[in-house]
């Protein structure tokens, strides 16, 4: 099937933290991005399926993702940056660039989905647009995710304090309240 998600699997049998939190959610970018690379080659599938599938990519994409991104701009990259690394405040400065360029690729994909999810007919025609965002922006995630999950995110457990965890959970979670 097209857009089939496969169940998270647990990193650790603790509470969830910060970090759990932001793994889960590349989990969930790479599930998005490899259905959005799916379908930007399925012309001729059944058009309900289309639809679902661009109805989830595009509802991922300009509704959790932006979530994601602030928390990291907002609740994590502020305290690392106080961290005297130079390595890590380089990685941050990459994650900052990169994000800007996943947004860039990310608006051009948007009315793509759209149309794709009015009509489903019209991703023969919008294939190979698709096609070229999608290439894009997988291999910009590949490396975006890389950098994060490598460098960035270890400081997370290894160099900033509990408190600071835990108000950064209460952040990322504040943020995905109704009405937030």
């Amino acid at each position: 099937m097209l857009n089939q998600i496969s169940p998270a699997s647990p990193t650790r049998q603790s509470p969830e933290d910060a970090l759990d939190l932001l793994l889960g959610c590349h989990q969930r970018i790479r599930h998005f991005t490899a259905i959005a690379s799916r379908l930007a080659h399925f012309q001729g599938a059944d058009h309900a399926e289309i639809r679902i599938a661009a109805t989830g990519v595009w509802r991922y994409y300009s509704v959790s993702l932006p979530l994601h991104e602030a928390d990291e701009e907002d609740s994590l990259r502020p305290r690392l940056e106080a961290l005297d690394d130079e390595r890590v405040h380089h990685a941050l400065a990459a994650m900052h660039d990169q994000h800007s360029a996943i947004d860039e690729l990310i608006e051009r994909l948007l009315p793509v989905l759209q149309l794709v999810e009015r009509n489903p007919a019209a991703l023969e025609p919008t294939g190979a647009e698709m096609c070229a965002i999608t290439k894009a922006l997988g291999e910009l995630f590949d490396a975006h995710l890389k950098l994060e999950e490598e460098v960035i995110f270890p400081a997370i457990r290894d160099r900033l304090p509990e408190t600071e965890q835990v108000a950064m959970l209460w952040e990322m979670r504040h943020r995905r309240q109704p009405g937030n």
